[in-house]
């Protein structure tokens, strides 16, 4: 067993007392040196008011104190109060070049130069309308045949179609044999020959009827121009009104080939050495373009106009109902452009974000043209050398937002229009 004498119990009180003097020195020696290092971040933020601490890539999501973000592995950044009273007296925003820097931020001038528009749109051919025969007896009758032809069946210029007993074409040329063996005036014969003219008698007919004097009752009425028969419904012993179709007949050459184009487009298309037309079926084959037109009306859905192309077809190998594809390659006149992901739209406005002389980021509203190519005209806002912001615009538009830059600038632009007012 041990035993505490009095000269024991002294040297362990003397002991303690010794062990507290130097923890207590030795604490009081790391709080100063911890004090002294935290005096600039202290003295910082004495001397400026932090609003709150946010994620510069989660701007919108703000803390009360800082520390690590959620988000990322990076300290949160503080929101002065007196820098938004900097940002008030300077155009823009200013943001730490390491952290445009880590962040990709880029940056291009505003160019003046054409803006090329190449598209390709979905098309079809159809039968031209420009070559169409419809053929009628003009008078009632009956058939008396029918040509082995139905729809769809190519005939030449010339084919015969029906034969056809017309009794108002009989009496009529009775009544001119008459007048012309009984002495009748050329006046009154010629009157009797047009009133058959004009109730439908072929010219052929006619002549024959001149020459040889003879009454004729079986008429043949023939395709007057080569094409596709595309309506013929009639048959051997069927009665005809005058007003009845015998057949319409369409031309294969040329053909019209259609498209929808955007009307906003429209002034694009001066020239048809801009358009080129391939067809699926024919790969490797070329196709000459006549004539184009694009239509007066405008599709109120779709917002597009038709562009009709007339397009030669010698050897018929574009039928109607075919697939094809209308290429378009046009240049504007020359006029501002950027490229198209330096511009914002949040479809109330578009904007872009410029780099003044003094490094500041100056958020501007701009009115745009047309878009294509990635490339993006616009028509007034900015001005020629301006330099744009094209990569890293989440980061810089986010802190425009916090600043209250934009607020500022849509103030300025009110307040400009009532004054215009």
């Amino acid at each position: 067993m041990t035993f505490f004498t009095p000269k024991n119990t002294a040297l362990l009180v003397s002991g303690v007392i010794l062990g507290g003097i130097l923890s207590a020195g030795v604490s009081s020696y790391f709080s100063a040196a911890h004090s002294t290092a935290d005096v600039p971040h202290d003295a910082e933020h004495a001397s400026r008011k932090v609003l709150f601490w946010y994620d510069p890539m989660y701007p919108n999501t703000r803390f009360d104190k800082p520390g690590k973000s959620p988000f990322m592995d990076m300290d949160l950044v503080p929101k002065y109060a007196d820098g938004d009273a900097d940002a008030a007296a300077a155009p823009g925003i200013r943001i730490d070049p390491t952290q445009t820097q880590n962040l990709g931020v880029k940056t291009e001038p505003v160019r003046r130069g054409s803006l090329e528009y190449r598209q390709t749109y979905p098309a079809n051919v159809s039968y031209n309308d420009y070559q169409i025969a419809i053929i009628q007896a003009r008078s009632a009758g009956f058939i008396e045949k029918v040509y082995p032809l139905t729809v769809g069946d190519k005939v030449q210029k010339g084919a015969p179609l029906v034969e056809l007993t017309i009794p108002e074409w009989v009496e009529a040329q009775s009544e001119y044999l008459l007048l012309r063996d009984t002495g009748g005036t050329g006046t009154q014969t010629e009157g009797i020959l047009e009133r058959l003219r004009l109730a439908g008698m072929p010219d052929e007919d006619i002549r024959r009827l001149k020459t040889s004097r003879k009454i004729q009752t079986r008429f043949t009425l023939k395709a007057p121009i080569d094409g596709v028969i595309t309506a013929f419904d009639l048959r051997a012993g069927m009665n005809i009104a005058k007003d009845n179709i015998v057949a319409k007949i369409q031309g294969m050459d040329p053909v019209w080939i259609s498209a929808a184009v955007p009307e906003s487009i429209a002034w694009m298309i001066t020239d048809a050495s801009q358009l080129a037309i391939s067809v699926p079926a024919w790969p490797d084959k070329s196709f000459a373009i006549r004539k184009w037109s694009l239509l007066p009306s405008v599709d109120a859905t779709t917002r597009t106009l038709q562009l009709r192309l007339l397009v030669d077809n010698p050897d018929e190998s574009l039928k109607p109902g075919m697939n094809a594809w209308l290429k378009l390659n046009s240049k504007s006149q020359p006029m501002l452009l950027i490229p198209s992901k330096a511009l914002i739209d949040n479809g109330d406005e578009q904007r872009v974000i410029t780099v003044n002389a003094d490094g500041r980021f100056v958020p501007k509203r701009v009115q745009v043209f047309h878009e294509s190519q990635g490339v993006t005209a616009i028509r007034s806002g900015i001005a020629e050398g301006e330099k744009v912001v094209s990569s890293g615009l989440f980061l810089i538009d986010s802190e425009a937002n916090i600043a209250g830059a934009l607020d500022r600038m849509r103030a300025a632009d009110t307040s400009a229009q009532g004054h215009e007012q």
